[in-house]
């Protein structure tokens, strides 16, 4: 298949969802499309050995991760594989994290980290579907640079149960802390 070919079948909607998370205030709707641009972290590029990419999802009490695409700078995630995800929702201010792997093979499974992505789910409409394309920024862990280390696509969509309890939910103070109202 060229790579037209891939990146349009990569468009289609996902066949297989995985529920994770224990939240129930609404759900986070999310598939890894691909990435483009990313940098060779593998040996042997002589070889064509290239970066295996795959993305792991951290969202509050969840972790996760997709397939990996071998051999690839410009990976796609395509329908029928493991890249959609239900997220439970348990605040509507979670960050939704994505990192962005080389995988290794070995006994201590040392994976490569590309880069890694933060996304701020406040702004986003509730039932309103987007396809979004991030930059990929390195830790300060890997890199000294900030440069982008390529970009990520996904398609997001939030949905909550229960819109009153959303609202509810985002007045109360978190876990071990305290609001107090001056009069």
């Amino acid at each position: 298949m060229t790579e037209e070919g891939l990146s349009a079948e990569s468009m289609k909607g996902s066949q297989h969802w995985i529920d994770i998370g224990s939240g129930n205030l609404g759900r986070v709707y999310l598939e890894i499309i691909g990435c483009d641009g990313l940098p060779q972290l593998d040996s042997g590029a002589l070889l064509g050995n290239k970066t295996d990419a795959f993305v792991s999802i951290v969202y509050e009490d969840s972790i996760t991760k997709t397939d990996v695409i071998d051999d690839t700078l410009r990976p796609r995630w395509m329908p029928w594989s493991k890249r959609a995800f239900h997220l439970h929702m348990m605040h509507p201010s979670s960050q939704l994290f994505l990192g962005v792997f080389d995988y290794d093979e070995g006994i201590f499974d040392d994976h490569d980290l590309v880069g890694r992505v933060s996304v701020d789910l406040t702004g986003f409409y509730p039932d309103t579907e987007y396809l979004l394309t991030y930059n990929i920024f390195p830790t300060a862990k890997t890199s000294y640079t900030r440069e982008a280390m390529g970009t990520i696509t996904f398609r997001l969509r939030i949905e909550y149960f229960d819109e009153r309890q959303m609202v509810l939910t985002n007045l109360r103070p978190p876990p071990g802390e305290t609001f107090y109202v001056l009069l």
